[in-house]
């Protein structure tokens, strides 16, 4: 199965945001997408969730289940860690496996019957991503998701990412780490000025990377410190 991505325009009032994206994605893979800040990235997965009106075409079959990770995560405080998977689970029709719950929180390790206003934000990160998991969706998209994650939860979180590509599902990330990003996913798409390069020989990713570094170095040479 392709995703296609068409995006012909979206704005903000008169400010175009993002322009001209036409791009198709492979099922059973793991899709990295890297930008400056204010390249368009969250923007342009707000758009891929359908949550933003955009000029282009839905880019999934409206019978798959998707699954989707804002980059700002908002938690009503009165509402304890168990609740909030059991709302999450139980949205989707889906049976409640305590069992399923008890093997992710093993390596989550969260307070589950504290109440949220107690989470810190990597803790509220551990626990939309524990409630996308459980929701057994066939579609990912995750903005930023390993923002406040310490290192266990990301390496964890990494070769979760890697098994639910392996049972048949396919995954869409957004991050500003290009290192990480580039050492897990299947391909790359370059989101700047609203516009998007795709990359999908993974060979061309060491080449892109000493493009970016260099690029990087010879701004900083010119940058006085003192």
């Amino acid at each position: 199965m392709m995703f296609d991505l068409k995006i012909n325009r979206q704005r903000y009032g008169r400010k175009v945001v993002l322009r001209e994206i036409s791009q198709s994605y492979a099922s059973e893979l793991i899709h990295g997408f890297l930008g400056e800040n204010g390249a368009g990235k969250t923007t342009l997965f707000q758009c891929m969730a359908g949550l933003l009106p955009f000029d282009g075409e839905r880019f999934f079959p409206s019978d798959l289940r998707v699954g989707y990770l804002p980059a700002e995560l908002y938690m009503y405080p009165m509402i304890t860690g168990r609740e909030f998977l059991h709302f999450y689970v139980t949205v989707r029709d889906l049976p409640w496996e305590d069992e399923h719950l008890t093997r992710l929180n093993t390596y989550f390790a969260l307070p589950l019957d504290e109440y949220a206003d107690t989470y810190s934000t990597g803790m509220l990160k551990k626990l939309y991503l524990m409630g996308l998991f459980m929701q057994k969706n066939d579609v990912l998209l995750l903005d930023e998701p390993f923002n406040g994650l310490d290192f266990r939860t990301s390496a964890f979180v990494t070769a979760l990412l890697d098994e639910y590509r392996k049972l048949g599902h396919t995954v869409f990330v957004a991050s500003h780490d290009m290192e990480h990003l580039f050492s897990y996913v299947d391909t790359i798409s370059i989101v700047r000025d609203g516009s998007l390069t795709f990359y999908e020989d993974r060979s061309t990713f060491v080449q892109l990377r000493a493009d970016i570094v260099t690029e990087a170095s010879k701004l900083a040479q010119n940058v006085s410190l003192m």
